[in-house]
């Protein structure tokens, strides 16, 4: 080092010099490091789980072939409910023309929601949990109504309470039943499914 930059560190208050050198060989792992210890691990992707394509497929099936039979049931609303009150029953016109609506719409909806989870995507299996929570609620509003009606038909009210009874107790089994099979694809290969 020269004696100028020397003098000009003391007397700037540097001090003594330091070494800027680095020793020793580049790259070198420690002596005592194991063979492969800086190894990366590769990771291995499996192949995508052939559950969701099946489920998507069943629920196609089910909401196209369902619904199909559920747009002839709305056309013949009408005429259910005329022959309903031709033998004398009293029936409320207007749910059942809801209910109608609501059953064609959710099948579809199941059908559409199955072209989803067949694509891999977990919004399919959402919408088909929500159209499943919409379908639990008409089938107990319709429970109700069904008692009613299933009360007036015997004469009996305690029948009628018993036969809603286990509407509503149906309705709440099918629909466990219809939510778990349309939520397996996501609790058995959910690292297959998509955003």
């Amino acid at each position: 080092m020269s004696l100028r930059m020397r003098q000009t560190m003391e007397e700037d208050g540097g001090g003594e010099p330091q070494e800027t050198t680095f020793s020793g060989t580049p790259n070198a792992a420690p002596a005592e490091a194991p063979a492969g210890a800086f190894d990366q691990p590769a990771v291995m992707m499996g192949p995508k789980s052939s559950l969701p394509k099946v489920m998507g497929i069943l629920m196609m099936l089910y909401g196209g072939l369902f619904g199909l039979f559920s747009i002839l049931a709305l056309l013949t609303t009408g005429t259910t409910i005329e022959d309903y009150e031709l033998i004398g029953i009293d029936v409320n016109a207007p749910f059942m023309w809801a209910d109608a609506l609501v059953n064609t719409g959710y099948l579809l909806v199941v059908a559409f929601a199955g072209y989803q989870v067949f694509n891999y995507q977990k919004s399919g299996v959402k919408m088909g949990l929500y159209a499943i929570g919409v379908d639990l609620v008409m089938g107990l509003i319709g429970a109700l109504f069904m008692a009613d009606m299933m009360a007036e038909m015997a004469g009996d009210s305690a029948f009628g309470s018993v036969m809603g009874g286990i509407g509503a107790f149906m309705s709440v089994f099918c629909a466990a039943i219809c939510g778990l099979f349309v939520a397996l694809p996501v609790l058995a290969s959910g690292d297959s499914m998509e955003d």
